[in-house]
């Protein structure tokens, strides 16, 4: 049980660091959720965002490293595609705009 919790602490602090200077995190306040499935339908045909697959053919030649896993959310009320991305061993959350692929940086943790 205690080693439970151990790797738990662990897998938390290591998410929570950036792991280099390009990496970003969200801000208290500034996260206003992702969407399942059937929102980012919703958004999609409101106009909202693009198709996951044609952001993700602008997106892909910009990254580096493996995609982990990725969500439509919006930030200050803008519509994102977030990536994560495991490099050299560390996640990073890399952001693109929802509607045109266009790179975004999202304000880093501490900030």
């Amino acid at each position: 049980m205690a080693a439970g919790r151990i790797i738990g602490i662990g897998l938390f602090l290591a998410l929570s660091v950036p792991a280099s200077a390009g990496a970003q995190c969200h801000l208290k306040g500034d996260f206003h959720g992702a969407v399942d499935q059937e929102g980012a339908r919703a958004a999609v045909q409101r106009g909202d965002a693009a198709p996951f697959e044609q952001i993700l053919k602008r997106a892909r030649p910009q990254i580096e490293g493996e995609i982990v896993g990725q969500v439509l959310e919006q930030h200050r009320g803008a519509w994102l595609y977030e990536f994560r991305v495991v490099r050299g061993g560390h996640v990073q959350y890399l952001h693109f705009d929802a509607r045109s692929g266009r790179r975004v940086e999202v304000a880093s943790c501490g900030s």
